[in-house]
């Protein structure tokens, strides 16, 4: 056996091309490391190699599909990747696509701007894997292991998550808007071959109308401008409601209750529920402290009798 220090780095290369047709990354690039530091014609290629395997390694970290297209983008040959054919410039393309999906989806915030700031982005990156991909299978994905789509197909994917990101954004202030954002999420899924049930579920919610049982006010969207609170509701309460928006569901378990009188109520509830707790703690350090007493006027007693 040849030790490694003593092979030249073209030799080096050859030895870290077998182990990745074998599926040995790291061994192979350690291979290809060392055929960088002694140099040799394969040198620049075994840096390339580093950066792919660096991303099937850790293949859910954007910034190297960042850097693995900027190593892409210096070369204009062809080469091969275990048994694949590798075109740079299409693979640069896709890995600066695949880290800036990957970063759309970390991105952070709540709030209704955020929210659409992130919707618009999932847009616009979904329209360029239709644009600079198309009907082609994503390689990169193949390569380092994550689904494997068409860029028609993960395009709708993307499209799917904007929809429904612009929806949450949507939906406190203007819940039709986000049912009308989830119909484009839903069309899209169902083009996927989902069900989509989560977005009818919530075109459902989104789209519904009703009349708060206490203040009488319209309000649409279910689970966020009002709720369903248990409740019973007398045959007498019940009477003949000839409004078209109902302030109740058919069988009357619960009673439809707009989000200020839902979150007024609860509030006030946890105001009481505070001030009971309070007193019962303050009721029961009293009896702790007299307890105490007890016990130490009992030890006193003793020791006088002792």
């Amino acid at each position: 056996m040849v030790l490694s220090v003593f092979k030249s780095g073209d030799e080096l290369f050859d030895q870290g091309v077998d182990l990745v047709k074998r599926k040995e990354f790291a061994k192979a690039r350690r291979n290809f490391e060392k055929t960088v530091e002694k140099g040799g014609k394969a040198a620049a290629l075994a840096g390339i190699y580093i950066d792919i395997i660096d991303a099937c390694l850790d293949n859910n970290n954007p910034a190297r599909y960042a850097k693995l297209a900027s190593t892409l983008e210096r070369t204009n040959d062809p080469f091969e990747f275990g048994l694949t054919e590798i075109n740079p410039r299409k693979l640069a393309v896709e890995c600066r696509l695949l880290a800036e999906r990957m970063n759309i989806g970390r991105m952070q915030g709540s709030t209704a701007q955020a929210l659409e700031e992130k919707g618009n982005r999932f847009l616009d990156v979904a329209r360029k894997y239709q644009s600079q991909i198309g009907n082609d299978t994503i390689q990169i994905n193949e390569i380092v292991g994550i689904q494997v789509n068409t860029g028609i197909k993960e395009a709708l994917y993307i499209q799917a998550w904007g929809y429904e990101s612009l929806a949450a954004g949507a939906v406190l202030s203007d819940p039709k808007k986000a049912a009308e954002l989830l119909q484009n999420a839903y069309t899209c899924r169902k083009q996927l071959g989902e069900d989509g049930q989560k977005d009818l579920n919530l075109i459902k919610a989104y789209s519904k109308s009703v009349k708060c049982w206490i203040c009488g006010r319209p309000s649409t969207g279910e689970g966020v401008h009002f709720l369903p609170m248990s409740s019973e509701v007398t045959p007498l309460m019940r009477g003949t409601d000839d409004d078209i928006l109902k302030s109740a569901p058919e069988d009357y378990s619960s009673i439809y209750v707009c989000k200020p009188c839902y979150t007024s109520i609860s509030r006030r509830s946890d105001e009481i529920a505070k001030q009971y707790h309070n007193l019962a703690m303050q009721e029961m350090r009293a009896m702790e402290a007299r307890l105490q007493a007890e016990i130490r006027s009992v030890a006193a007693m003793s020791a006088i009798r002792r």
